[in-house]
């Protein structure tokens, strides 16, 4: 405990002093009609029905009917209002706290799962402790525990075909399905088994099987564990609640007496148990809202089917019925495109028939064809700015609808972000450990834990880590710490760069300044003081140690990365939104780290870890978030229900997408159980179309909703290209909106972005058109002076790209000064001068890995001249053994390499002993002076003839070999040659007679090593060349050359004579 004090005391002398402002209460001028008055004055004699469409006001009609019985007198403890969704409840609740005089002692609002727990907590002996909800996450990964015993011995007798399939997540996610509606639908393992042959359903017998052990296991634990607390899932709530009020008739007979009042907001989204609890509680002031073309819920067992049968009983039994007919949201020709969505439901519904009240001068409805998905973003994008810029639309009046999670949210983040358009994109079909802002900070805990092991194996999770907010690396700036590290180590040392960086992770002292290593030494001093609290506190909890990590983790200045996130989020804007998104996650990991810890007190962090890794959704936390300033939200359809803006674009109306009719629980026919429950009497066949009905049905209402979310404005827009087509909705709704398209349907343009960059280019484009006119021009010369004042830079004509004269006309080196050139740079300029100078000053890649393998290939045969007596065997175990060295790569990649660079070794090893020519020297340097130029370089071997010639060798490990023709002419290899003529290699042979040259090819694909011979040049006529050649390396001007290594050329896109080279301003 006293580890506990002291770690909330550190919380609280960090946490900020702020002022803390409650944004004031909107007023509502709301005109209630007839139909909605007489819902609000409902006495409860009978059971009342209110159906209505979007926007006829029924939950603000709901609202209004709860404060007007508080007005009335009636005890606020006394009204029970249930709804779907905790936020929808938070929201009822405060919208009638905060509107009315009196408290109440219990919230006046919940969830049906809320009301159920309550009941089973209330209905638990004194005795014993309050049960466990079972979160759908835990639940999730329960299961997939008991899977992964299945798959090992098969309890549940899977058949063959599935064993596979048990310990992925796909049948995990499957089995959870029929598990949840089998038991929302009452049915219990007995029940399913019986179905299964009624209905040839092979999968069912075992999932019964399963169910039974899972129910089992349950029990198991609660009796073994040594918290010994009831485990109820979500599915299992509503009945355990109803099972608790049958066997407790005083409960019953309590709770009957206390809800004097019922009131149920989005009833459609209610389930069979939902309803059957209802029944239990039977008030007679009972009122129901409802809009059943607006069900999104289904796949978390909503029923919307069964809703006319229910409304049906509750007529018999006396109810009234109220339709709301009257649409105060949105514009009408919104209004219009909703009801044409609406009418393609199958049967009728008296609600569809609405009349639009908002008018509205200037409504939108446009559907749209863009050629690309960045197209589509953007043109969002424009829309959105264009809104708010001219219309003076908030950010908060704007979303982003997509029926999925997908890449379509990430390009649209991103193009409004170019665009300046702040945003929040909703987090809640993400599971906890996939989010990116959590992931560094669970993986450190894990590494603390000793549950990820630091190796070669575990690279990419490190490397992740490096490159997170905590590590602050780059591509750049870890290749330079390998570098470093690699250049530093003894010769002795083997291992590989990697191995360095992994070992300098948890070691105290590395071979290099830890200030050339600050990623790495992040890392490490979270690591050591989230070890050294292990240590001391061996029943650390999960949620102390994430805390530890998260107070002292450092972004790349140094600064505390909490602290910088608040103060970030505090400033606003579209940087201060991605902060406020961010803490908001790292809250929910705190909450859902310390609900668990409560739960499971007696657990291990790698157990919470572990679960949540296994998450396929988001754990269910309840944490406080901090009011949201103007952004736009991106959201899913399912996330958008019950909530309304001005402008709404529907993104991402592509076939397979929206409608998605890939069947839901396809192997084990969780819909298929739901309509043989439904109709009880029909064919095997007949459920499968059944149920693909319904499926089309759910995905109809799911765009009914989105539809119905706009008020003034909705762009509805889809992809159209050759492998990528707009789905039957988007052409539903471009036919309502647009007509019937003759010919090809046209696509829509991207109009300029409305920022300021996009202007002055706009600008600049016409003053220097030679098709704008005079005034034109004059008027584009004003407009870019006038924003040049204003300070935006980018009209500033000296900012301009080729607008000036080159800074500096200088040569490369003074006239008279000594040229330094290499052999090979005599063979680089005359192929190209433009390549030579850009790979000269730096737009040379680093050494790949073919590079290292040439350089380690040409060491192993320098040991041929130093250790003659060396065998072929023992080359290649040297090779293997440094293998780690030279490749990085992994798996079959690496191996392919190991084997190509031995075969290169087995060739040049039989050329070298088939030669009859004495080897005088390898790896030899040699300077000479030609001139103003010094020849300086290295040979590969020096060799020479029975005639006292010198032949030089140059040995090439590249794929390709030259041509005998190009050899003749070869730069470098003349350049060689020069230096046997100038007396480079006097100290080895006094000879200065040239016998030749040769380039000695070993890894093109020819069985043995290629050669390739020059002969012997005339020094005289080289000498000129050099020389030249180093006047040209001297110069101001470097040309392009066009030649056949254009298309490999490394620094190709900044060559002005390739296409996507060219400069943006040319002369």
């Amino acid at each position: 405990m006293g580890l506990d004090k002291d770690l909330m005391t550190n919380r609280r002398s960090e946490a900020p002093k702020l002022e803390l402002l409650r944004k004031p209460l909107p007023e509502l001028n709301f005109s209630y009609s007839e139909k909605q008055s007489e819902v609000i004055s409902h006495s409860g004699q009978n059971p009342l029905i209110v159906l209505g469409g979007p926007g006829t006001g029924k939950t603000q009609t709901l609202i209004a009917q709860a404060l007007a019985k508080i007005d009335a007198g009636i005890d606020p403890n006394s009204i029970l209002i249930l709804t779907f969704g905790r936020d929808r409840a938070d929201y009822l609740r405060d919208e009638i706290s905060l509107r009315s005089p009196k408290t109440a002692n219990e919230p006046l609002a919940r969830t049906f799962h809320a009301l159920a727990f309550s009941i089973v907590r209330i209905a638990t002996p004194e005795d014993k402790p309050d049960p466990i909800l079972f979160s759908g996450s835990e639940q999730d990964s329960y299961i997939k525990q008991m899977l992964l015993t299945d798959s090992a011995d098969n309890l549940s007798g899977w058949p063959k075909e599935l064993k596979a399939a048990l310990p992925t997540r796909g049948f995990a996610k499957e089995l959870r399905d029929v598990l949840l509606r089998a038991t929302e639908r009452g049915l219990y393992p007995e029940k399913l088994s019986e179905y299964a042959k009624t209905y040839s359903e092979n999968y069912w017998s075992p999932i019964a099987k399963f169910w039974d052990r899972y129910i089992k296991s349950l029990a198991m634990r609660e009796e073994g564990a040594a918290d010994a607390k009831e485990r109820i899932d979500p599915s299992g709530l509503i009945i355990a609640a109803m099972l608790r009020l049958q066997d407790n008739p005083n409960l019953l007979s309590d709770l009957r007496a206390k809800y004097s009042v019922i009131m149920v907001d989005e009833f459609q989204e209610s389930d069979i148990s939902h309803r059957l609890l209802l029944s239990y509680l039977s008030s007679e002031d009972f009122t129901i809202f409802a809009d059943p073309d607006s069900t999104v819920g289904r796949f978390r067992g909503a029923d919307p089917e069964g809703l006319k049968s229910y409304f049906n009983t509750l007529k018999e039994k006396g109810a009234d019925e109220v339709l709301l007919l009257e649409n105060y949201r949105s514009s009408e020709a919104i209004v219009e495109l909703t009801k044409s969505v609406a009418m393609k439901f199958r049967g009728r519904n008296s609600v569809r028939d609405v009349t639009a009240l908002r008018k509205d001068e200037s409504p939108e409805v446009s559907v749209l064809r863009l050629q690309s998905q960045a197209d589509e973003a953007s043109y969002i994008a424009h829309a959105f700015r264009s809104a708010h810029l001219h219309n003076g639309v908030p950010w908060s009046e704007m979303a982003v609808i997509v029926r999925s999670p997908g890449p379509a949210v990430a390009a649209i983040r991103r193009a409004l972000s170019l665009s300046g358009v702040p945003t929040r994109v909703d987090t809640d079909v993400f599971s906890l450990s996939d989010n990116p802002v959590v992931k560094p900070f669970l993986t450190l805990a894990e590494i603390a834990l000793g549950a990820i092991e630091i190796n070669v194996e575990n690279y990419p999770i490190i490397e992740e880590l490096l490159f997170s907010e905590i590590g602050g690396a780059d591509p750049i700036s870890l290749r330079r710490i390998r570098q470093e590290l690699s250049r530093s180590r003894d010769e002795s040392d083997l291992r590989s760069a990697t191995e360095l960086i992994l070992d300098a992770i948890t070691d105290p002292i590395i071979s290099i300044p830890w200030e050339n290593a600050a990623p790495i030494k992040r890392i490490n001093d979270l690591l050591r003081r989230a070890k050294t609290l292990l240590r001391k506190h061996p029943k650390l909890s999960i949620s102390d140690l994430l805390w530890e990590i998260w107070s002292n983790a450092e972004n790349i200045e140094g600064e505390k990365i909490s602290k910088v996130w608040r103060n970030s989020a505090l400033r606003g804007g579209s940087r201060g939104g991605q902060a406020d998104r961010d803490l908001d996650t790292m809250l929910e990991l705190f909450e859902s780290a310390r609900r668990y810890v409560e739960r499971f007190p007696n657990s291990k962090p790698t157990e919470y870890i572990n679960q949540i890794r296994g998450e396929d959704i988001l754990g269910d936390t309840i944490t406080l978030q901090g009011q949201k300033a103007e952004l736009v939200a991106i959201l899913t359809v399912h996330s958008a229900k019950g909530r309304e803006w001005e402008i709404v674009a529907l993104a991402g109306m592509q076939d397979g997408i929206w409608p998605n009719l890939k069947a839901r629980g396809s192997l084990l026919g969780s819909d298929r159980l739901v309509e043989a429950l439904r109709s009880q009497s029909i064919s095997r066949a007949e459920l499968d179309e059944s149920a693909s009905q319904a499926l089309l049905e759910d995905e109809r209402r799911l765009l009914h909703v989105a539809v119905s979310r706009a008020k003034n404005s909705l762009f509805i827009s889809a992809i159209t290209r050759e492998d990528d087509e707009p789905s039957r909705f988007f052409e539903e709704l471009s036919e309502l909106v647009n007509g019937e398209i003759d010919g090809e349907p046209l696509i829509t343009q991207i109009p300029r972005p409305l920022t300021s960059s996009a202007l002055v280019a706009t600008l600049r484009r016409t003053l220097i058109s030679e098709f704008s006119s005079a005034p034109d021009r004059d008027l584009a010369a004003a407009l870019l002076a006038t924003l040049a004042k204003e300070n935006i830079s980018s009209a500033n004509p000296e900012n301009w790209l080729g607008y000036l004269a080159p800074s500096i006309d200088k040569p490369l080196i003074e006239l008279g000064d000594p040229v330094y050139v290499s052999p090979s740079s005599i063979q680089n300029f005359t192929e190209c001068g433009l390549k030579w100078f850009l790979e000269r000053n730096g737009s040379r890649d680093g050494d790949s890995t073919a590079q290292i393998l040439g350089s380690a290939l040409h060491a192993f045969a320098a040991l041929l001249h130093t250790n003659p007596e060396l065998t072929q065997d023992e080359l290649k175990t040297r090779l293997n053994d440094s293998w780690s060295l030279i490749d990085m790569n992994k798996g079959w990649v690496k191996d392919r390499e190991l084997a190509r660079a031995t075969d290169m070794l087995e060739k040049f090893f039989t050329w070298h002993f088939a030669s009859d020519r004495k080897l005088l020297a390898v790896e030899k340097e040699f300077s000479v002076t030609v001139g103003n130029a010094i020849i300086k370089g290295s040979v590969d071997r020096i060799e020479i003839t029975d005639s006292d010639e010198i032949v030089i060798v140059d040995l090439k490990t590249g794929k390709t070999a030259a041509s005998a023709k190009d050899t003749v002419d070869h730069k470098q290899l003349q350049a060689y040659q020069l230096a046997v003529i100038q007396g480079a290699f006097t100290e080895l042979n006094p000879n200065t007679t040239s016998g030749g040259a040769e380039l000695l090819f070993v890894g093109n694909n020819a069985k043995s090593a290629s050669v390739r011979s020059q002969e012997p040049i005339d020094g005289e006529i080289f000498k000129a060349e050099v020389a030249e050649v180093a006047i040209g390396m001297s110069s101001s001007r470097f040309s392009a050359t066009i030649n056949d290594q254009c298309d490999r050329c490394p620094v190709r896109k900044s060559c002005p004579i390739q296409s996507h080279g060219r400069t943006v301003v040319e002369q």
